[in-house]
């Protein structure tokens, strides 16, 4: 138990120090240590991302599945809610890339 609160702090401590150089780092700037913790937190954030998104996108199609099931394909509604939640949950990439790390610290750069 007091490994996974040791490596659940090290992990919030690393993920903080990532994101605080990345922020650091000027938006019309580009320097090594900026692509690196862009790097390092694209690595974190898909590790946290992927799992969630693969259960989301399970959960969308066997819940729409079983009552899709249970109205024995005659709702329309349900079909269309389906294939919209389905499209939504299991669509898009399922990574987070660096340079969308970068663009993420950009934007309230851009608001001031």
């Amino acid at each position: 138990m007091k490994l996974i609160r040791r490596l659940t702090a090290i992990l919030a401590l690393c993920l903080l120090v990532q994101m605080t150089v990345v922020s650091w780092a000027g938006a019309e700037e580009t320097s090594l240590g900026a692509d690196v913790s862009a790097g390092v937190v694209s690595v974190i954030a898909t590790a946290i991302t992927l799992p969630l998104k693969l259960i989301t996108c399970a959960a969308t199609v066997a819940l729409g599945g079983t009552a899709y099931g249970l109205t024995m394909g005659t709702s329309e509604i349900i079909r269309e809610e389906l294939v919209a939640g389905t499209n939504q949950t299991c669509g898009g990439r399922f990574y987070v890339s660096p340079q969308q790390v970068k663009q993420l610290v950009r934007e309230p750069e851009l608001q001031r």
